[in-house]
């Protein structure tokens, strides 16, 4: 029996108070009450959506998605073996696997695939679509591989894929739900250049043809892609599971104040995702608002002394973070801010306690100052020149620019454009640099995963065993050989504490991810699951 993916139960938050302007009525691209009408639609299907973000996007090939846009396109184009519902991401459940096992060590994990479902194609999904997805993914070493470190994927029958983990790891299907995730049709992607091969990083070629079009089995297919201003979905008619809530979806890369001024005009189906703080007051009482607080933002300085003699100063990183005001960098977010306490958000289990925030300490600051040995010292801090969930972060880099110089610290501001940026970061030679980050899927030892050291993240900042202490390296080891999820939250805390003591990372703040919705539109609800907004769910109401 075919598994049917569900559809999500509406829950959304208060919305802000009335204060329509007298701008003319009705939204870009959005149709009449409903989505709008069209003689394409099937019955009960909405015509288009129109879906308002700052793009954040490098590529909609499933195996090197990686931002936050690219993750909310292809969640809604590629099925995955599980996925979750509405905000909870808790407890995956079952979309191409209708069941699975797990052995007693959490290092084998069996799933039976469902009957039925089919690619954009009409061509069946196999096990064999699935075990090259995975390995493809595994292979290509683009930035979402660190996800499926260590895990393999295997056929050992018909309808049935096999995933292994080299060490205990119960947080597997979890992994398997995000984006990356996605299974491509095997044989359209080989056709186009894809392989699975452990050459892949340098032997695949299929990319450029997933950025112009789509090989997967989910409810969307992709019309269009322009990286800098718009992509566009359209109803996958060979779809498998329910009719697709909306004919097209047009997900338009749009400023947050802009984006603010078409929810206040509209009156089609329009979803906005950068809006939070103060850009959520003055929004009409019908918008729906949901949120969660799964955003941290940072600090990374390079500990590689070829790099630089000063950020890779273990006193010099101690004094910038005693130099940091976090009460008053967390209120440019907006008041659903909070300073950080730790590196986990609290949305997830794991976070430190707010009695834990961190504090402003100048006096501190020129005591480790003095101990580095450094006078006088100037870094460059670069940083994506973007408005991200509404807040622009050259304000941001401004006010850390003002902190620092109260403990004497000279910072020259280096905002670069976001392709710029990201290419500079994966290249793992920026001295100093600021982001915001999510987590890579939603369980807070992910992150260690990411920023241990040795770890993708912490090789990017030169952050390797050797310049590490045996006690973070020791806590990073805790976190991830813990027998229960009980005992993981507790070693992830310890471990946070450490890096708050001597990691390379300053974090800053806490900050929601906000999804802001016409009230047409059922399903809207906020997702820390890394697509935001379930496309695949939202539907005409």
């Amino acid at each position: 029996m075919g598994v049917r993916p569900a559809r999500v139960g509406a829950a959304v938050a208060a919305a802000a108070a009335l204060t329509l302007t007298a701008c003319t009525a009705g939204g870009s691209g959005g149709g009449a009450a409903g989505g709008g009408g069209s003689d394409d639609e099937s019955p009960g299907q909405g015509g288009t959506l129109t879906v308002s973000t700052s793009f954040v996007v490098n590529s909609l090939d499933p195996g090197q998605v990686y931002e936050a846009t690219g993750a909310l396109a292809v969640h809604a184009m590629y099925d995955t073996l599980v996925t979750f519902e509405g905000s909870d991401v808790t407890t995956p459940v079952p979309l191409l696997a209708e069941s699975w096992e797990v052995n007693e060590d959490a290092t084998e994990f069996t799933f039976t695939l469902t009957d039925g479902a089919v690619f954009s194609d009409g061509s069946p999904v196999t096990a064999e679509d699935v075990v090259f997805s995975i390995n493809r993914l595994h292979n290509l070493q683009g930035s979402p591989a660190v996800t499926v470190e260590g895990l393999a994927a295997s056929s050992p029958s018909e309808g049935v894929v096999v995933v292994t983990s080299e060490q205990s790891n119960p947080n597997v299907p979890t992994i398997l739900a995000m984006p990356a995730a996605g299974i491509l049709n095997a044989e359209a992607t080989e056709a186009e250049g894809g392989t699975a091969a452990e050459d892949a990083a340098s032997a695949d070629a299929a990319t450029e043809f997933l950025n112009g079009a789509s090989l997967g089995s989910g409810p969307y297919v992709l019309d269009s892609f322009d990286p800098a201003s718009e992509i566009v979905l359209t109803a996958n008619p060979e779809y498998w599971g329910e009719t697709p809530g909306y004919q097209r979806i047009v997900i338009s890369n749009v400023e947050a104040e802009t984006q603010k001024l078409t929810m206040q005009r509209a009156e089609g189906d329009q979803i906005a995702l950068d809006l939070s703080g103060r850009l959520l007051e003055d929004l009409p009482e019908s918008v729906q608002v949901s949120a969660s607080q799964d955003t941290f933002y940072f600090l990374t300085l390079h500990q590689d002394p070829a790099i630089s003699e000063i950020t890779s100063n273990p006193d010099f990183v101690r004094a910038l973070r005693a130099s940091i005001d976090y009460d008053g960098l967390a209120a440019l977010f907006g008041d659903d801010a909070l300073p950080a306490a730790g590196m986990v958000p609290t949305a997830f289990p794991g976070a430190l306690p707010e009695s834990e925030a961190q504090q402003q300490d100048l006096d501190a600051a020129a005591d480790h100052l003095e101990a580095s040995g450094i006078t006088d010292p100037t870094v460059e801090l670069m940083y994506p020149a973007i408005t991200y969930r509404g807040v622009d972060l050259g304000t941001i880099a401004t006010k850390i620019q003002f902190d620092a110089e109260q403990a004497g610290i000279a910072i020259v501001l280096d905002p670069q454009p976001i392709a710029s940026f990201l290419e500079a970061q994966t290249g793992g030679e920026v001295p100093f640099r600021f982001s915001p980050q999510s987590l890579n899927y939603p369980v807070a030892a992910s992150l260690v995963n990411n920023f241990a050291p040795g770890q993708a993240s912490a090789q990017r900042t030169g952050w390797t065993e050797e310049r590490a202490s045996e006690e973070i390296i020791a806590a990073g080891e805790a976190v991830q050989s813990a027998p229960d999820a009980e005992s993981q939250i507790s070693a992830i805390q310890d471990w946070q504490r450490l890096l708050n003591e001597e990691s390379p990372y300053v974090t800053l703040a806490y900050n929601s991810g906000v999804v802001a919705a016409t009230e047409t539109i059922a399903n809207a609800e906020y997702s820390p699951a890394g697509w935001q907004v379930d496309l695949r769910a939202v539907a005409p109401q």
